[in-house]
């Protein structure tokens, strides 16, 4: 029998793996070896860093949204309610303490409140899902695009975010463990979600719903879990509603009947109904692949159409009644109503669709979903320095990309920090964020109540140029010592440039004698 030699050169070698297949391996050693809080926290440091990459690039053309600059004036002092509950305001006021009025810093606190929500949401997940499915959904929560970029600032709607979580996983937990602190906190996160955003009344409609089905109902109606629950909620949204009752509603009030409350006729109310709900599934198409991905089979399916277990059934009903309910009162009573509302509603998605035993979520599954979010987020932050661009040479938001600009001009004419503030709305609105000690001046300039306030605070007008009546009113105001000047700004981004824009700018100094129109006192 011969033998045959084979030269150790002609032997092939072994294929290199194609690279997804070792990143997954090497995801896989990951989430098998390390322990859930490494892995959780780097994923939400990970969110962090890059989506605050993402929105320092992509706001590069652009300053501060005019809702900071509101949030601005609001946090001016401390109050009970504002145009909006006061949360916005009030973590403004303790933000800025120790943060200075910049770009970054306002990016960073959005980003901090939304990664702070959803390690809030880890926990209520894994209360009720094993390692896998709980990585698993937060994954998809992280592709979910209000979490990302739809979240560029801190407004009456992302400030819900952690609030919201937190009532959830306090109340499943008082709901199963009877605990008197859970009902407690369940009560008061659940209040301070309303002092965020009313929007957070439809979350009190749902776990009072969630609280009266089940079968475990009666014995949790037997304990003091609700009416602690109740007397947290009351405590902690007490002083709103009574500031809400003395101030006949004040600046809130006149809002929610003037930019909220519609007048649409049913056929209009249901298909902005329509709108709403097909936006908000819209908004989980991600989240239903991957469910795809796991082929669900039937019994999955209607496992999670209607869960088995007493315990996801609430979950089910604290997930859909605060999403559904908004559009079908919007039938009985129109008004504004948009997806982008359900910021805070999504925290028990993943409950409702991957906990069903009848789906099998590996490490395989946990890091494929894993590497999508990391993939989306990668491609977005490449991208964001073309939505930079598309901001400067869209036509849509022009004012924005000069609020610091005008605010830094007025502020150099000024022989103090600006205090008060006039001139085009338009403009106006987004300079209080670089101007933090302004407000803007609420009454006519020409009036006796205005001129009383300018002169005991000052004045800063800032007009358009082309803006004649703006203009003359800066004229009518001012004073000796009164500075007037006028720039064209224009702004600039990897080479290329937006659209010029022009300005005159009163300072108008406090204490000043008035001026007879001629320059003479």
């Amino acid at each position: 029998m011969s033998v045959i030699r084979h030269d150790p050169a002609d032997r092939a070698e072994p294929k290199s793996p194609h690279l997804i297949a070792r990143l997954i391996d090497a995801g896989e050693r990951f989430v098998a070896g390390k322990a859930e809080g490494t892995i959780v926290l780097s994923a939400l440091v990970a969110f962090a860093v890059l989506w605050m990459l993402y929105d320092t690039a992509s706001l590069a053309t652009a300053d501060a949204h005019p809702d900071v600059s509101e949030a601005t004036d609001w946090a001016h002092e401390f109050a009970l309610g504002y145009k909006h509950p006061p949360m916005t305001a009030w973590l403004h006021i303790l933000w800025f303490t120790v943060f200075p009025h910049r770009d970054w810093a306002a990016h960073l606190m959005t980003v901090t409140v939304i990664a702070a929500g959803l390690g809030i949401t880890w926990r209520l997940l894994r209360d009720h899902l094993e390692k896998n499915r709980a990585l698993f959904g937060l994954a998809a929560l992280f592709v979910i695009p209000l979490y990302n970029v739809k979240a560029e600032i801190l407004n009456a709607n992302t400030v819900m975010v952690p609030f919201w979580s937190a009532a959830l996983l306090f109340y499943l937990r008082a709901r199963r463990g009877l605990s008197l602190f859970d009902a407690f906190f369940a009560g008061a996160f659940a209040s301070l979600a309303v002092l965020g955003k009313y929007w957070a009344l439809f979350l009190l409609v749902g776990m009072a719903l969630a609280s009266v089905v089940g079968a475990d109902t009666r014995r949790f109606w037997r304990s003091a879990a609700p009416y602690v629950m109740a007397a947290g909620a009351a405590i902690v949204l007490a002083p709103h509603l009574v500031w809400f009752a003395v101030e006949r509603g004040g600046a809130n009030y006149a809002f929610l009947r003037d930019n909220v409350m519609a007048t649409d006729s049913f056929a209009t109310a249901l298909a902005k109904s329509g709108y709403y709900l097909f936006g908000t599934v819209a908004y989980a198409v991600v989240p239903l692949i991957f469910l795809a991905a796991l082929r669900p089979r039937k019994a999955a399916l209607a496992d999670i159409a209607w869960p088995l277990e007493a315990d996801r059934r609430q979950a089910w009903l604290l997930f859909v009644v605060p999403l559904v309910l908004p559009a079908m009162v919007n039938l009985a009573i129109p008004y504004r109503l948009t997806p982008d509302w359900t910021l805070p509603n999504w925290a028990l998605l993943p409950i409702v669709l991957y906990a069903s035993r009848f789906l099998s979520v590996d490490e395989n599954a946990v890091v494929r979903a894993g590497l999508v979010a990391l993939t989306a987020t990668v491609l977005a932050v490449i991208a964001s320095p073309f939505v930079a661009y598309e901001r400067l040479a869209s036509d849509r938001e022009h004012y924005r990309a000069h609020y610091r600009q005008a605010a830094e001009l007025a502020q150099s004419m000024a022989a103090q920090p600006v205090e008060l503030l006039w001139g085009n709305t338009d403009v106006t609105a987004g300079m209080r964020f670089y101007l933090p000690q302004a407000r803007l001046l609420t009454v006519n300039p020409l009036s006796a109540a205005g001129r009383a306030e300018i002169s005991a605070h000052g004045l800063a007008v800032v007009c358009l140029r082309e803006d004649a009546a703006c203009r003359q009113t800066a004229a009518a105001v001012a004073r000796e010592g009164s500075r007037t000047a006028s720039a064209t700004f224009s702004r600039s981004f990897l080479g290329f440039s937006g659209q010029p824009m022009s300005f005159s700018v009163t300072v108008v100094p406090p204490n000043a004698p008035v001026s007879n129109g001629t320059g003479r006192s």
